[in-house]
């Protein structure tokens, strides 16, 4: 996760690079990523919380809904089929050969994604909207060969 984690950082939010290097470290450590910045902003126009927490936990959730959906769980993971877990599981493990997802699993992907930025993580709908198109647009580049 913290590949793609970055992945989406440097594409999407690329003034946080420093900062999601931070809280990956955290993570590492086996420590809970805060909500806050572990460094000053490097831009003065930058915000004051980052993102990068709440990536890596809705990137955490992706996972476990595509686990849970395998295991016929209900939602919007479990509601894809097996073909679909699977490319998705492949692309967030970047193994080669996934391929591209198509309209309906991406839409199932960015249900998840949102759904959990917004209850597990506090986020706004429009920031949360948008953490999920960056996911997406990741998981495009990677199904392309791009990343």
């Amino acid at each position: 996760m913290v590949i793609l984690g970055r992945e989406v950082i440097a594409c999407a939010y690329p003034s946080e690079l420093v900062v999601f290097d931070d809280v990956a470290c955290e993570l590492r450590r086996g420590r809970v990523p805060s909500a806050r910045r572990t460094r000053p902003p490097a831009e003065p126009d930058a915000p004051a919380d980052s993102i990068s927490p709440a990536l890596i936990g809705v990137l955490q959730a992706l996972a476990a809904a595509v686990g849970a959906g395998s295991s016929g769980a209900s939602g919007p993971a479990g509601s894809l089929a097996e073909p679909g877990r699977r490319r998705i599981a492949t692309l967030l493990n970047r193994h080669p050969g996934a391929g591209a997802l198509d309209p309906s699993e991406e839409a199932s992907v960015h249900e998840t994604l949102v759904e959990a930025a917004m209850t597990r993580h506090a986020l706004d709908r429009d920031n949360a909207e948008q953490l999920g198109t960056a996911v997406i647009g990741a998981l495009r580049l990677r199904a392309d060969g791009r990343l």
